[in-house]
C-alpha cells in the first residue's frame, strides 16, 4: 500500500511539475506576445518617420531611423519565432538580406548629399508648412491640394534663405547696419540701401544654386508640352513670408515679386532681389511697428509658372466699402494684374451681387450645379453687370520674349471695351466662393485669366474689412453633420466614398494602374485600416469613426498633407456614397458642401486630370495628385521600406515568399504572431489539464478558461480549496479579464435566441456532416478554450460544426487595443453557410468592424479604439456568437440574412425575422 501511495503522489507530484511548467510556458508566451504587439507599433511609426524624410529630410535623420527599423523588425522576426517554436525561422535570412540590402543603399545615400529641404515642390507642401515655405505659399499650396487652378511652382525654403542670410559675412554686415539704424547713427532709407546692395552682390552658395537650379528644371520638364517641343520656361518669383498674408499681419505690397523669370542665372538674381526687399523701408518699418524682430528673417521665395492673361486683377469677395452689402468687387485690366494691384491704370469694376445675403447660411446656386458653366439668364447677366464701371484702357502690361515685362498700347477700339465677360464673372465668383467658404473668411483674391486657360488663382488671402461694430466679419459655419478630432489639418471637399471591407477599398481604385476616381474622394473607413495607406494619396480627404491622431494612418496623412479627422462616430450612418461634403479638418467638423462648391473643384479636378494624364504619358509610375518626386537613391530606398504588397491577411499570396518591403515583414510577423497565439492553448491542453477551469455562465456555450496573469479570481493555496475551486466552473463573478467579463455580457444578453431548431430542409446536410464530423481535427463537442488576462483575451470555439476565433486586447493603451474575429464553417450546407457569412458581414460593418468574406469564412477586425467601445463591441460579439448558433440552419433564401442583419443591428435578439408591419 505504501508502495501504491508512493507512486501515485510520485504522478501527482510529475503531473503538478508539468501543468506548472507549461502554465509558465504560455505565461511566457503571452508577455512575448504584448512586447511583439509594442514592437510592432514602434516599427509603423518608423516607417512613417522614413518615409516622410526620404522627401524632404537629412541623410542623418534617415540613417538613424532606419538603423533602428532595422533592429526593431529583426526583434519582430526573433519574437515570432519565439511564439510559433520556430515555425518561421526562414524569415531570419530574408529579413538578414533585406537589411543588408538596406544598409547597402544607406552608403549610397551618403555619397549623394541631397538638399531637398533647399527647395520643395508646392504638391509636396503639406498641413503645417508655413513655416518652412510662408504663408503665401502654404495657402496656394492647399488651394491647388483642392484641386482648384493654382500655377505649378516650387519653394525655395525658410531654411535656404536663413542660411543665406544668417551665415558667413553677410550675415555680420546686415546686423551691423542693423545695430547702426537701431542706435540712430543711420536712417533707414541708408540702411535699406546699405543691406539690399550687400545681398545682391552676394553669390548663391552652391548648395542653394543647385537647389534652385535642379527645381527649376523639374518645374521646366513638368510643363512640357504634348507635343515634346518645350518654350522657355518662364516664371513669377515672388516673397512668402512665415507672417506675410496671414490674418494678423499681411505685409501687403512690401515685398518685391519679379515676373517672367526666365533661366538659372535671372532665378538666381531674382532669388537675391526678391530676398533684398525684405529689408527695404518699408518692410524694416513694418516689422518694427508689428513688434516683429527684423532680424528674425521667416522668408521663403515662391516660383510659380507665369500664368497667360488675357486679363487680371483683383477679386475681393465682399466689398470693402460695405461688406452687409451682398456683393462681390472685381478688379480687371488689360495683360498682367501687376497694374491693377500697384493702382497705376484705369481699371474695370464690377460689384456682382452674391447668391446670398451676409448673415445668412450660404445657399445653392441660384442657377443650379452650372451656373458657371452653363448659359447664363438675362436676368442674371443684368445682376452681375449691376454698377459696373467700365474704363478707358490706354495701356497694358505683358511678357516680353527676353524676360521682364513691357508695355504696349492697347488699340482705339478695344479702349473702351468690358474685360469680363458674365460667363468669366460667374466663374470667378464661383472660386472666391469657394474659397471663402473653405477659409471661413472673406478674401484677397488675385487671378488672372486667358482664353485658352480659363481662371488662375495666383494668390489668396484674409480680406481685411470690418463689420458696423468694428469687428473682424466672419462668415456664418454651416450646420455640422459631424464632428471628430483632427489627425491631419487642413479642408478638402470631396465626394463621399464609403469602405466596409477589402471589397470597397478595390473598388475606389487600384493605386498600382494609376486609376484617379472622376472626383476628389472623401474616404470614409469604419477604422484607420492599414490596407488603405496606399490610397491616401488619391484622397481628397479621409473620415475615419474609430482612430486617433497618432496612428498610422494618421501619420501618412499628415505626410500626403490629407485632411483627416478620426473619431467621427456615427460617420457610416450619417454620411452616405456620392454625397458631397467639406471636410473642415481644423475645426474638427464635417459640412455639406454647397453646390457652388461642388461645380469649381469638379470642373478644377477635371482638369488636374487632364494635365495629369500628359505626364503620366511614358511614365513608369503612375501619378497621383500628391506624387512625390524624389531623387532615384531615395526612391530605391523607399521602395526597400516603405511599400505594403501583403494587403490580403486571408488570401493565397500572404506569404513570407511574397515580402518585398520591410513593411511586408511587419504585416507578415504580425498576423502569424496572431495566429500562433490562436494555437497556443492546444499546445498544452494535455500537459495543463488541471489549471483549466471550466466557465459556466449559465448559457449552451462553455468553454475553458486558462489564466495567463489577471484573468480570474485567484484560488486559494490550500489544496483542498484548489481542489475543489478546480472541479468546481468559475462563475461570471469570478471573471476579472476586461474583455472575457464583456464577451460574458454579450452571452447572457436576456432573450437571447440561440436558434436550436433548423428548418426540415437543411438536416440531411447536418446528419451527413455529423457522421463526417469525428473525423475532423477538432469535432464538435470538442473543449473550447480561452486564454484570459486582465486585459487580454484569445478564444479558440468549436459550436455545432463551425469554428469561432477570437484575439482582442481591451486596455487604457488606445494603441494596443484591438478586436480580430474569424468565424467558419456550418452543418446545413455550403450555400446555407455562406448566407451566415453574409448576416454576420452585415452585422460586424453595421458596428465598424473591417470585414472580408469568402465562402463560410468571414473575417472581422476593429482597431485603435478606446477602452469602452472595445469593451462595447465585444458584447455585441457575445450576441452574435449566440444569435448565430444554428443560424445556417434556417437560412432559406438569400433575403434571410439582410432581415435578419436588420433585425439584430435595431437590438431584436430575441427572434430571427423583423416583424410583420401591420396594415393601419
Amino acid at each position: 500500500m505504501k508502495i501504491l501511495n508512493h507512486l501515485l503522489h510520485l504522478f501527482r507530484t510529475r503531473r503538478q511539475l508539468r501543468e506548472k511548467e507549461a502554465l509558465e510556458g504560455l505565461k511566457a508566451r503571452y508577455h512575448a506576445f504584448r512586447i511583439f504587439l509594442e514592437n510592432n507599433g514602434r516599427a509603423l511609426e518608423l516607417m512613417v518617420s522614413i518615409d516622410g524624410m526620404l522627401n524632404r529630410g537629412e541623410e542623418t535623420d534617415i540613417r538613424a531611423a532606419t538603423e533602428e527599423l532595422l533592429s526593431v523588425t529583426a526583434e519582430l522576426v526573433d519574437g515570432l519565432n519565439l511564439l510559433s517554436g520556430d515555425a518561421h525561422a526562414g524569415l531570419y535570412a530574408l529579413h538578414g538580406q533585406m537589411a543588408a540590402d538596406v544598409v547597402e543603399h544607406l552608403g549610397i545615400l551618403a555619397d549623394n548629399p541631397d538638399r531637398q529641404d533647399y527647395c520643395t515642390t508646392l504638391d509636396d507642401l503639406g498641413p503645417g508648412a508655413h513655416l518652412m515655405a510662408g504663408t503665401k505659399a502654404a495657402n496656394l499650396a492647399r488651394l491647388r491640394r483642392m484641386a482648384l487652378p493654382v500655377p505649378n511652382g516650387f519653394v525655395c525654403t525658410t531654411k535656404a534663405c536663413k542660411h543665406f542670410v544668417g551665415e558667413g559675412q553677410l550675415a555680420v554686415d546686415i546686423r551691423r547696419n542693423l545695430r547702426e539704424y537701431e542706435y540712430g547713427r543711420q536712417d533707414i532709407n541708408q540702411t535699406a540701401a546699405n543691406i539690399e546692395k550687400l545681398i545682391l552682390n552676394t553669390p548663391l552658395s552652391p548648395e542653394i544654386a543647385q537647389a534652385l537650379e535642379k527645381a527649376y528644371r523639374h518645374l521646366e520638364t513638368c510643363e512640357e508640352r504634348g507635343d515634346g517641343t518645350r518654350q522657355p520656361l518662364a516664371i513669377s518669383v515672388r516673397s512668402s513670408g512665415v507672417s506675410e498674408d496671414g490674418a494678423d499681419y499681411s505685409f501687403a505690397g512690401q515685398f518685391t515679386s519679379i515676373l517672367n523669370v526666365i533661366g538659372t542665372q535671372a532665378l538666381f538674381d531674382a532669388y537675391r532681389a526678391v530676398v533684398a526687399s525684405g529689408f527695404s523701408p518699408r518692410a524694416i518699418s513694418y516689422r518694427l511697428g508689428a513688434g516683429l524682430n527684423p532680424v528674425d528673417f521667416d522668408f521663403a521665395v515662391l516660383c510659380q509658372v507665369m500664368a497667360k492673361a488675357d486679363c487680371a486683377g483683383v477679386l475681393f469677395t465682399r466689398d470693402p466699402s460695405q461688406p452687409e452689402n451682398g456683393r462681390m468687387l472685381i478688379s480687371a485690366v488689360p495683360g498682367l494684374g501687376t497694374m491693377a494691384v500697384e493702382g497705376s491704370a484705369a481699371v474695370d469694376l464690377y460689384r456682382p451681387r452674391r447668391a446670398e445675403q451676409v448673415g445668412e447660411p450660404a445657399s445653392a446656386c441660384p442657377l443650379g450645379p452650372c451656373r458657371c458653366l452653363g448659359q447664363i439668364s438675362p436676368a442674371r447677366a443684368a445682376e452681375l453687370l449691376d454698377g459696373a464701371e467700365i474704363s478707358r484702357k490706354n495701356l497694358r502690361e505683358v511678357p516680353s520674349p527676353e524676360g521682364g515685362l513691357k508695355q504696349e498700347a492697347i488699340a482705339e477700339e478695344e479702349a473702351n471695351l468690358p474685360l469680363l465677360s458674365v460667363e468669366i464673372l460667374e466663374q470667378l465668383m464661383c472660386f472666391g466662393e469657394m474659397i471663402e467658404n473653405l477659409e471661413g473668411l472673406g478674401q484677397d483674391v488675385e487671378w488672372a485669366y486667358a482664353g485658352d486657360r480659363g481662371v488662375a488663382i495666383l494668390q489668396a488671402r484674409p480680406l481685411r474689412l470690418t463689420a458696423a461694430k468694428g469687428r473682424r466679419l466672419r462668415l456664418p459655419t454651416a450646420t455640422p453633420l459631424l464632428s471628430g478630432t483632427c489627425a491631419a489639418a487642413g479642408r478638402a471637399v470631396g465626394r463621399v466614398h464609403m469602405v466596409h471591407s477589402i471589397a470597397d477599398l478595390i473598388k475606389f481604385s487600384d493605386p498600382r494602374t494609376g486609376e484617379i476616381r472622376p472626383a476628389p474622394c472623401i474616404l470614409v473607413l469604419p477604422q484607420s485600416i492599414v490596407d488603405a495607406a496606399p490610397l491616401l494619396q488619391f484622397c481628397a480627404g479621409v473620415v475615419i469613426e474609430v482612430g486617433n491622431p497618432t496612428d498610422h494612418l494618421s501619420c501618412i496623412a499628415r505626410e500626403y498633407g490629407v485632411p483627416m479627422l478620426t473619431g467621427a462616430r456615427a460617420a457610416l450612418s450619417c454620411l452616405h456614397d456620392g454625397q458631397w461634403v467639406i471636410v473642415d479638418a481644423d475645426q474638427g467638423i464635417v459640412v455639406d458642401a454647397p453646390e457652388s462648391i461642388q461645380t469649381a473643384v469638379a470642373q478644377a479636378h477635371s482638369e488636374q486630370i487632364k494635365k495629369m494624364e500628359q505626364v503620366q504619358a511614358g511614365n513608369s509610375q503612375p501619378i497621383s495628385p500628391r506624387h512625390t518626386v524624389i531623387p532615384p537613391e531615395r526612391q530605391a530606398l523607399r521602395q526597400m521600406i516603405v511599400p505594403l504588397n501583403l494587403t490580403d491577411a486571408y488570401g493565397p499570396t500572404f506569404s513570407r515568399m511574397e515580402c518585398r518591403s520591410i513593411h511586408d515583414v511587419v504585416r507578415y510577423t504580425h498576423e502569424m504572431a496572431v495566429l500562433a497565439m490562436f494555437n497556443a492553448g492546444d499546445s498544452i491542453m494535455e500537459d495543463a489539464g488541471g489549471l483549466l477551469r471550466p466557465l459556466d455562465i449559465g448559457v449552451p456555450f462553455s468553454f475553458l478558461v486558462i489564466d495567463v496573469g489577471g484573468g480570474t479570481r485567484r484560488v486559494e493555496k490550500t489544496s483542498l480549496r484548489k481542489k475543489l475551486a478546480l472541479q468546481n466552473p468559475l462563475s461570471r463573478e469570478d471573471v476579472l479579464s476586461i474583455p472575457l467579463a464583456a464577451l460574458c455580457d454579450g452571452l447572457t444578453t436576456p432573450g437571447l435566441n440561440w436558434h436550436s431548431g433548423p428548418d426540415i430542409d437543411a438536416l440531411p446536410g447536418i446528419f451527413s456532416r455529423s457522421l463526417l464530423d469525428t473525423r475532423s481535427v477538432r469535432p464538435a463537442g470538442s473543449f473550447n478554450y480561452a486564454l484570459a488576462a486582465r486585459d487580454y483575451l484569445n478564444l479558440n470555439a468549436r459550436v455545432e460544426f463551425h469554428f469561432a476565433m477570437l484575439d482582442s486586447v481591451c486596455g487604457r493603451d488606445t494603441h494596443a487595443n484591438y478586436i480580430r474575429f474569424r468565424f467558419k464553417g456550418g452543418g446545413a450546407g455550403s450555400e446555407r453557410g455562406h448566407r451566415r457569412a453574409i448576416f454576420l458581414k452585415q452585422v460586424l460593418e453595421g458596428n465598424g468592424f473591417y470585414t472580408t468574406v469568402a465562402g463560410d469564412l468571414v473575417t472581422a477586425s476593429l482597431t485603435g479604439a478606446g477602452k469602452e467601445l472595445i469593451s462595447e463591441r465585444l458584447v455585441m460579439l457575445g450576441r452574435l456568437l449566440g444569435f448565430s448558433r444554428f443560424l445556417d440552419g434556417i437560412m432559406a433564401s438569400d433575403e434571410i440574412p439582410l432581415q435578419m442583419a436588420e433585425a439584430f443591428l435595431s437590438g431584436r435578439y430575441d427572434r430571427g425575422f423583423p416583424e410583420p408591419a401591420t396594415k393601419q
